[in-house]
């Protein structure tokens, strides 16, 4: 099992250098398009669009990443005044909603990315299909993370790890 959580870590660690790497093209498209645009007075069409698409990407994968590290938002007005036991019940089915919710997105996006092969983006000519992709692809990555809470809150391994790094 533990071996398991080893692989989704270094899962998680990839997707974020993927984010960072992300970020950097959009600060660095957006501060190009501000001097073309602005020093030197010749805009670049293309900087834009890279930015609009990078930040798509960055908005699908993020929040796979926060959702796994537990930055999912909820109202605990429910939670709260439920017992122990019934608290793992609702949050088995959150989870498991929210893992239909991914196998929607991966059904659904691989459609709507396998439609758009042949449509290319205006200004820098790439197949849209690479834009679309990311919603299967964080399809994915909220299944296997609603699956690892499903078996750390079934096994009380949160617990454990919580225990772990007390000491």
């Amino acid at each position: 099992m533990l071996k398991v959580y080893r692989v989704l870590d270094g899962l998680d660690f990839s997707f974020r250098i993927l984010i960072f790497v992300i970020l950097t093209v959009m600060v660095a498209s957006t501060f190009m398009q501000v001097l073309g645009r602005y020093i030197f007075v010749v805009p670049l069409p293309w900087t834009e669009e890279l930015s609009r698409r990078m930040m798509t990407w960055l908005l699908f994968i993020a929040s796979a990443i926060g959702y796994r590290r537990g930055g999912m938002v909820g109202v605990d007005i429910i939670t709260s005044r439920v017992s122990e036991k019934n608290k793992k019940i609702l949050d088995i089915i959150v989870f498991a909603l929210i893992a239909f919710f991914g196998l929607f997105m991966v059904h659904h996006g691989y459609d709507l990315a396998s439609r758009m092969y042949r449509q290319q983006s205006a200004a820098l000519g790439i197949s849209m299909f690479y834009v679309y992709i990311v919603i299967p692809v964080s399809g994915f990555l909220f299944i296997i993370f609603s699956l690892e809470h499903i078996i750390k809150r079934i096994t009380g391994y949160e617990k454990k790890e919580q225990e772990e790094t007390a000491c």
